[in-house]
């Protein structure tokens, strides 16, 4: 597209622009002002109530989607920095030498994602949803994000027998992303307890322990946790709805998401109910008794959504009314999901894989 085409320039630009630079308090938004660690930025727990405030109160009007077209708005949506600028320890290559130069020749051919942070990184604040699409397979077990103009994200697949759903950034059915895709080394997985109620996404390779020996690192106590999702039913007017909580790390006032690794001493993030100000809760919006159609209703804005179990909408406990993530059903494989600040693309893609499950 004529926008895609601006490239590395584009992408630059749209820092200038990003609210975090432009907010009231310069230095609570600048991650450049403060020289602690990441852990010791987290303000006050009052600041952070005020800045989510101020953020919900500015969109609580605001209802328009923004469609998400391609890699350099998906970029806009970050309201990253330039690449070479971001913030954290560089990512470690998985495998040998010989992948590190196919990554870096397919980074110069444009086809290579420079680092699974692209996904982790919540979008930048919005009063708008940015609208992506997901495809699944007629099988169900491979599932496809991809941006409303048609362009890949992610790629996901499911174990049955492991009770795994597996993150990737390289579709393996494309022939430039071929050499990229590892089947045995996903970003991201998921993975779901017997009854398919409890659900939790991890990263594969720790912000944070990614360059420490191997008994140092989280990956022998669970890796670094991304969200939890707990599904539930609830009877509303003459139906049943199904119904979710999701729990995911707090966000810096700088806008970016706390590490929840268990070698910063975090525990497990299901069970983090003492630490107000370190998780955000996110609840379903409930549907409505429609007795005209002797249904339950949900008013998906600006989209043509078909009657599924499946769909739903999520939004900040201490906001219910206020959608942020929304998933509904447009045909039989393929799925409209619209979502913002906070959620990044990988939490917002793993919150929709949950309701496979959903009837």
């Amino acid at each position: 597209s004529q926008v895609a085409s601006f490239g590395h320039s584009l992408f630059q630009m749209a820092f200038a622009g990003s609210p975090y630079a432009k907010h009231k308090d310069a230095d609570a938004w600048d991650e450049e002002a403060s020289p602690l660690p990441l852990e010791r930025r987290f303000k006050q727990p009052q600041h952070f109530d005020a800045a989510l405030k101020d953020w919900v109160d500015d969109e609580e009007n605001c209802t328009e989607e923004k469609v998400a077209g391609g890699w350099t708005m998906l970029r806009l949506a970050f309201g990253w920095k330039p690449l070479g600028q971001t913030i954290g320890k560089p990512d470690t290559l998985p495998v040998g030498t010989n992948r590190a130069f196919e990554i870096a020749d397919d980074m110069e051919a444009g086809y290579a994602k420079e680092s699974p942070t692209d996904f982790t990184t919540p979008l930048r604040r919005s009063g708008r949803l940015w609208r992506f699409r997901v495809l699944r397979a007629e099988d169900r077990m491979t599932t496809r994000l991809i941006t409303e103009t048609g362009e890949f994200l992610m790629y996901a697949r499911t174990s049955l027998e492991a009770r795994t759903i597996a993150f990737f950034l390289y579709d393996p059915a494309k022939e430039h992303e071929k050499s990229l895709f590892n089947e045995s080394s996903p970003a991201f997985s998921m993975t779901f307890n017997e009854n398919r109620t409890e659900w939790r996404l991890v990263q594969e390779n720790c912000d944070n322990c990614q360059l420490a020996p191997a008994h140092l690192s989280c990956s022998r106590y669970g890796r670094q946790q991304l969200a939890l999702i707990r599904h539930m039913r609830d009877r509303v007017g003459d139906g049943i709805s199904n119904v979710m909580e999701v729990i995911i790390p707090g966000i810096f006032s700088d806008g970016r998401a706390m590490v929840w690794c268990p070698m910063l001493r975090r525990g497990d993030l299901g069970q983090a109910h003492g630490h107000k100000n370190e998780t955000q809760r996110l609840i379903t919006k409930l549907p409505v008794w429609n007795e005209q159609v002797e249904s339950l209703v949900l008013d998906f804005k600006g989209r043509n959504i078909v009657s599924s179990a499946k769909n739903f909408q999520l939004a900040l406990q201490q906001k219910p009314d206020h959608v942020i993530c929304q998933y509904g059903k447009l045909s039989d494989t393929n799925f409209g999901l619209d979502f913002k600040f906070p959620f990044s693309v990988v939490q917002a893609f793993a919150i929709a894989m949950s309701t496979m499950f959903w009837v």
